[in-house]
């Protein structure tokens, strides 16, 4: 009963914290963000949808420019692309390499992590990639970033959101409104099955 009301409680946070970002607050800044204590020099852009004939969906290419910026600005100097293959071919991570390169990103600064399926699959694999951890930005769009950060944190990866507001996934009302709703949902799956935020 007592794990219950935790991850309720837990729960409960997460859907203040979607609403928050939903009026406009960055994830970056909200309580529990990370944000303001950590200069990291590693992005992580999480995967999404590749379609047919092996093109970036328009969200996975948002992400992935967002990374490119981030080191050619010079706020980071390594990327790992996350994300293992979906319904079409290559994996999420091997276009993502392909768009880094394009917008001038050197081969020594991208690494690719191919297999992970899911957030929690990234948050795992990202880890063991990073021995001895060390502070990541966590690339992804502005809902996405409170349950990736909250993922990234509990595996041991101090991470702090860094929300692509050109997403579709954000610009589109619609398409912003399903992301809340599958938001809201995966938040409580993760906190009961993964333990995270516990």
């Amino acid at each position: 009963m007592r794990t219950f009301v935790r991850v309720l409680a837990l729960w409960l946070g997460d859907l203040w914290r979607l609403g928050r970002v939903l009026l406009g607050a960055d994830p970056a800044r909200l309580p529990g963000s990370g944000g303001g204590k950590t200069s990291p020099r590693v992005a992580v852009v999480l995967g999404a949808q590749v379609v047919r004939g092996g093109k970036p969906s328009r969200t996975l290419l948002a992400r992935t420019l967002h990374a490119a910026a981030m080191y050619r600005e010079g706020r980071v100097e390594r990327v790992i692309v996350t994300g293992g293959l979906g319904e079409h071919p290559p994996s999420e991570a091997e276009v993502m390499v392909g768009i880094l390169l394009g917008a001038g990103v050197p081969r020594e600064a991208v690494e690719p992590e191919g297999e992970a399926l899911n957030t929690f699959e990234s948050s795992v694999f990202v880890a063991r990639m990073l021995r001895p951890p060390e502070p990541v930005y966590i690339v992804t769009d502005p809902l996405h970033c409170i349950r990736t950060v909250a993922a990234f944190r509990e595996i041991g990866l101090p991470s702090v959101a860094e929300p692509v507001y050109a997403s579709p996934s954000w610009r589109v009302g619609r398409l912003r409104a399903e992301q809340l709703a599958r938001e809201a949902a995966a938040a409580l799956w993760y906190r009961g099955h993964h333990g995270v935020g516990r």
